[in-house]
C-alpha cells in the first residue's frame, strides 16, 4: 500500500514539474519582449490632423497602396469593419483613405477622413 502512494507521488510530482516546465517554455516565447522598429515608433508618433502629404514625409515616402475603405474609426488606433456588428455602437461607417506602407515585415496603416486629415494610425507584424 505505501509503495503504490509512494509511485502516485513521484508520478504526480513529475507530471507537475514537466507541465509546469511546458507553461514556462511556451510563457517566455509568446512574451519575449522584442524592440520596436523606427517604422514603428514613427507610425505612433503621427500627429492626428496632419494632411497626408505631411505624413508621407515624417514617415520618409509615398505608401505602398492608397485604397478607400468604409470603416468605423473607434479610436486613432482601432477600426472596424463597416460590416463588422461590433462598430454600429460607435457610429455610422465612414470612408476612409487608406496609406500603407510594408517596412521589414511591419505593416503601417494611415486612415485619412474626408477632411483630408489623419485620423487613425497603426501597425503590426
Amino acid at each position: 500500500m505505501k509503495a503504490k502512494r509512494v509511485r502516485l507521488i513521484v508520478l504526480a510530482t513529475a507530471t507537475t514539474v514537466i507541465t509546469l516546465m511546458a507553461f514556462g517554455l511556451a510563457y517566455s516565447l509568446i512574451e519575449s519582449p522584442r524592440p520596436i522598429s523606427q517604422f514603428e515608433a514613427t507610425v505612433a508618433s503621427l500627429p492626428l490632423g496632419i494632411s497626408p502629404d505631411e505624413a508621407d514625409a515624417i514617415i520618409g515616402s509615398t505608401p505602398d497602396s492608397v485604397t478607400e475603405q468604409d470603416g468605423i474609426l473607434v479610436s486613432p488606433v482601432t477600426m472596424y469593419a463597416a460590416s463588422n456588428e461590433k462598430g454600429a455602437k460607435y457610429g455610422e461607417p465612414q470612408t476612409y483613405s487608406m496609406r500603407a506602407w510594408e517596412r521589414d515585415g511591419v505593416k503601417g496603416v494611415v486612415a485619412v477622413d474626408s477632411d483630408g486629415k489623419v485620423a487613425g494610425r497603426w501597425t503590426w507584424r
